[in-house]
């Protein structure tokens, strides 16, 4: 028997989402229903033959199925999940069972973790993070709630804060047991970035190694 899933989203990483599931997830039968879409003037009525749907036709009629919100910005994923909770929403946890997830993860509710990622042994994920595919996740990590990590590579002991944005192509050098590498709550970093020391909450860095965007600016003469 199949299991419903409704994806809070209707853009192209829904839509990617949707094929992780339909084929990479397909040993746990799940079956996308529905998108919702919060957008009245460009919402279409359905992607690819699934309904598109508002927020208010959620609650009025499918509340009891679970939900994945595909959001990547997490300050706007969080918005989201509260709204849903508040609405008594439920959410659908899309992480499958490869050899190349350790056998120890953990992770939160409404996390999703995409196809041709790996995750070493000793890593704790939080609540509705996503790893999009192909990232790569070293031993002993943590990532905290509403994190988005775009496609990247992280080494061993790891501690990333919550609501943390990291862009596609970004490598993480490995702290230590004894002084981990940590990356604060709220920081963002940019595309193509390497952090090779901890960086604060908050902060907005990029380049190689990745430096504060002010810092940048200041360089070239912004």
């Amino acid at each position: 028997m199949s299991h419903p899933v409704i994806l809070y989203g209707a853009t192209g990483h829904a839509v990617s989402v949707r094929e992780e599931i339909e084929q990479i997830l397909a040993e746990r039968d799940l079956r996308i229903i529905a998108y919702i879409d919060d957008s009245p003037h460009t919402r279409p009525d359905s992607i690819g033959g699934v309904p598109v749907i508002d927020f208010e036709t959620w609650r009025r009629a499918y509340r009891d199925v679970p939900l994945n919100v595909t959001i990547g910005n997490p300050a706007h994923r969080r918005r989201l999940v509260a709204r849903i909770e508040a609405a008594g929403g439920q959410f659908a946890w899309l992480i499958g069972t490869w050899p190349s997830l350790a056998r120890d993860l953990v992770a939160g509710e409404g996390s999703f973790i995409g196809g041709g990622c790996y995750v070493g042994p000793g890593v704790r994920l939080g609540r509705h993070v996503q790893l999009q595919p192909l990232s790569f996740i070293g031993h002993d990590t943590s990532i905290g709630d509403f994190t988005t990590i775009c496609s990247s590579r992280i080494a061993g002991w790891v501690e990333i804060g919550s609501d943390v944005f990291i862009g596609m192509g970004t490598s993480i050098v490995h702290g230590s047991a004894a002084r981990p590498l940590r990356i604060g709550d709220g920081a963002f970093i940019a595309a193509g970035s390497v952090v090779t020391k901890s960086v604060p909450p908050g902060a907005r860095v990029m380049g190689n190694p990745a430096r504060p965007l002010r810092e940048l600016a200041r360089r070239n003469g912004g």
